[in-house]
């Protein structure tokens, strides 16, 4: 298998898995410091396709945005609108990190 083919199956294997652990409870929490710099490096891979760059970049966001969510809950329980605004704002920044990677070129 060409090594092309061996970064785009790395890549899906990455996003899939950040996704299932998303469904779990707590589990992309707990991955997160492995699984954020392996969606970063697949949502900037030179020759990632549009689906599976939005795909890094959605994932990504959304595990931000459950930790920023865990944290807050911890800091402030429920108290509203910050329970649901930094989350929000979490995401929101971490998806606009994550798209404005530039591509740069697999290591041959």
């Amino acid at each position: 298998m060409r090594l092309a083919g061996l970064h785009r199956l790395w890549d899906v294997l990455v996003v899939g898995v950040g996704a299932v652990l998303l469904l779990s409870m707590g589990g992309a929490i707990v991955v997160a410091p492995l699984t954020l710099p392996l969606l970063y490096q697949a949502a900037g891979r030179d020759g990632a396709g549009r689906s599976r760059r939005t795909a890094a970049v959605v994932v990504a966001a959304f595990t931000v945005a459950e930790i920023a969510w865990a944290a807050t809950y911890l800091a402030v329980a429920e108290a509203k609108p910050w329970i649901w605004l930094l989350p929000v704002a979490a995401g929101s920044a971490a998806a606009a990190v994550f798209a404005s990677r530039p591509a740069v070129l697999a290591a041959a």
